[in-house]
């Protein structure tokens, strides 16, 4: 139902690797770690990710709604498309994408999360109320294995 790390193969990804990165559920902390992150994430954020707890990149008053949300996604084994403004939770804003999958380490207990950022123009935060938020889909992973008409497939691959 759900990817490992080691179903994860990083020459399948080629030009998006930039883009990947991947976290570690820490229960005792109940958030996540950068496992690792790809050179455009890390100069999105500013630092190397790798090893660093979600809040030591966060923006204090942005934590609580990124965990809660990346907690969403492991806990109710959801995928989550974002768009509009992303990286709100430093101060590099940009009007961009990101998709969110949950991994599990058994196939069944979600323990981590691996997900891909693309970002495009860089916006000002005070720019105006069309930016302020992002729109967000959740959908459970169980229906991503179901086959997908072939419209929708050609948008995916062709679009974004």
């Amino acid at each position: 139902m759900m990817p490992s790390r080691r179903d994860i193969d990083a020459l399948c990804l080629g030009p998006i690797l930039p883009h990947i990165w991947l976290c570690d559920y820490e229960a005792e902390r109940n958030t996540f770690r950068y496992r690792l992150a790809g050179e455009e994430v890390n100069a999105a954020f500013g630092c190397r990710l790798a090893g660093c707890l979600l809040s030591d990149v966060v923006l204090s008053e942005r934590f609580e709604t990124v965990n809660r949300i990346f907690l969403r996604v492991m806990q109710e084994k959801l995928a989550l498309h974002a768009e509009g403004p992303i990286y709100r939770c430093t101060d590099r804003v940009n009007l961009g994408e990101r998709l969110v999958l949950p991994l599990s380490s058994d196939g069944e207990t979600a323990d981590g999360l691996v997900g891909v950022t693309v970002r495009s123009e860089s916006i000002d935060p005070t720019y105006g109320q069309s930016h302020e938020g992002q729109m967000y889909a959740f959908v459970p992973v169980r229906e991503l294995t179901e086959t997908a008409p072939a419209a929708s497939v050609k948008h995916v691959a062709g679009g974004r």
